[in-house]
């Protein structure tokens, strides 16, 4: 690896698959997501709704958005919400570091609420994000709209942030959840990069990579989001591969070739809307191993025919 980064100039390799804020793209969309959490936790709004497909950078906006609140607020973490609606709660209170001084489900409402009410009178915010929250069961996400009226007269007890992908959406859009859906009154959705944005996302991770220069010509750049479809998580993937088809070729300058050699290798992964039905792209080093087995196939037929006509000769 350290040859791999060495022949390209890099103190690390700038395309890793990790949420790392280090290496944050402030795309506008990603710029008004950040906003609305902030938003949503100043004006204590009381629910917010973030969404995006898979790799778009709901986690890296996550960390960035924790290592800004985490001092400044009382927040519970819910990273597995396959919830029933009690267990939840337990994890909500265990997070925050709630006592709980009755048993049952009573008690510990009661405590959580004693909780907010002694924060809300030093002004501190208590917050829940709830992450992958599409997976959250129809009866828990019932129970954090109920959570959600623990309010005075004056402002939310409690700020509830939602981060999931584009089901949870669809999810609050049905008839069940209208109640929730209309108390959410912050939603930013992220989608994937345009091509001007996926050349300066690929531009800036090289820089913060610690190379300067351009790896990519502008035709490779333009291939890579035409690949990937503009999602940060696919480019990553499809970046790296290319710097190590480009180093183990010896090219410095990476062209259209050297994407389309990695692109063809992940080709499977790059298209989430091709179905079992329809038949998958091969990739050249699948095209070869078919290509020989035919051949072996066939030199073994000629073998075969040849063989049985050499018995009958010897048995006629």
């Amino acid at each position: 690896m350290n040859q791999y980064l060495d022949y390209y100039s890099l103190r690390e390799d700038p395309f890793r698959l990790t949420p790392d804020p280090d290496y944050y793209y402030p795309s506008q969309e990603h710029v008004h997501a950040l906003l609305s959490l902030e938003y949503c936790m100043e004006h204590r709004e009381g629910f917010c709704c973030l969404t995006g497909e898979p790799g778009t950078g709901k986690t890296t906006l996550l960390r960035i958005f924790l290592s800004t609140w985490q001092e400044r607020a009382e927040i519970a973490l819910i990273m597995t919400p396959r919830l029933s609606p009690e267990e939840f709660l337990r994890a909500v209170l265990d997070d925050l570091n709630v006592p709980v001084e009755r048993s049952g489900k009573n008690g510990m409402l009661k405590s959580f609420r004693d909780f907010l009410l002694a924060h809300a009178a030093t002004s501190r915010t208590v917050a829940i994000i709830v992450d992958e929250a599409q997976n959250l069961p129809d009866e828990t996400l019932e129970e954090l709209r109920l959570l959600s009226n623990l309010e005075t007269n004056k402002e939310k007890l409690l700020q509830i942030i939602l981060i999931g992908q584009p089901e949870l959406a669809e999810k609050l859009q049905s008839d069940r959840f209208k109640q929730l859906n209309q108390r959410i009154t912050v939603r930013a959705t992220l989608t994937p990069l345009s091509a001007t944005s996926t050349i300066d996302y690929v531009k800036t991770r090289l820089i913060k990579g610690g190379n300067g220069g351009g790896l990519f010509d502008e035709k490779a750049l333009r291939q890579l989001h035409a690949l990937t479809g503009g999602i940060p998580r696919v480019i990553n993937t499809v970046a790296s591969r290319t710097l190590m088809a480009g180093f183990l070729q010896g090219i410095p300058l990476l062209g259209m070739e050297q994407v389309k050699l990695a692109g063809a290798e992940i080709r499977e992964n790059l298209n989430p809307s091709m179905s079992g039905r329809r038949r998958r792209a091969r990739s050249p080093f699948q095209s070869i191993a078919i290509m020989d087995v035919a051949i072996a196939v066939a030199i073994a037929a000629v073998v075969l025919i040849f063989t049985v006509g050499v018995w009958r000769e010897m048995h006629q």
